[in-house]
């Protein structure tokens, strides 16, 4: 995370193969709210593990990111259970990123909103979790790409 606040962008990361490429903004982005401690404890992984965190739907994009990463891998497992597999991320965009989902062997990214949130990012990973489990993913299918779970108006 605390690449994000030095105005680094991630725009890929792999899982399978632990690669991750990100780039260079050239600049510094806006300070970030959390309403249960400061960005700079929220960047601490020992303060992360004992307090429930999430930004400020107005914090930028890195910090959304962030506790979308943080979350989703603690529901991995979960996940897994009902054979739906996170191979990744990739973020082209700066205000959107999708994630790299298998359900099956149907792969698909499911598309997520980290820019002009009005809402805060809520539990992503238990939201997932429930929208395959539920077998919901297929209404959010989006019309131009039938790979894409676009959530952005939902998560």
């Amino acid at each position: 995370m605390s690449m994000g606040a030095d105005g680094y962008r991630l725009l890929h990361l792999d899982i399978p193969t632990r690669r991750l490429t990100f780039t260079d903004t050239g600049t510094l982005p806006e300070p970030g709210a959390c309403p249960h401690g400061s960005p700079q404890q929220v960047a601490d992984r020992a303060w992360r593990a004992h307090h429930d965190w999430q930004p400020a739907p107005e914090s930028p994009p890195y910090l959304q990111m962030a506790r979308l990463l943080d979350d989703v891998s603690t529901w991995l497992a979960d996940l897994s259970e009902i054979q739906v597999t996170v191979d990744g991320l990739a973020a082209p965009e700066p205000d959107w990123c999708d994630v790299l989902i298998r359900d099956g062997e149907t792969r698909l990214q499911v598309r997520v909103q980290l820019a002009d949130r009005s809402e805060p990012l809520d539990f992503p990973g238990m939201y997932l979790r429930d929208l395959f489990a539920e077998g919901r993913a297929s209404h959010y299918i989006a019309d131009d790409s039938p790979q894409v779970v676009d959530l952005r108006a939902v998560l």
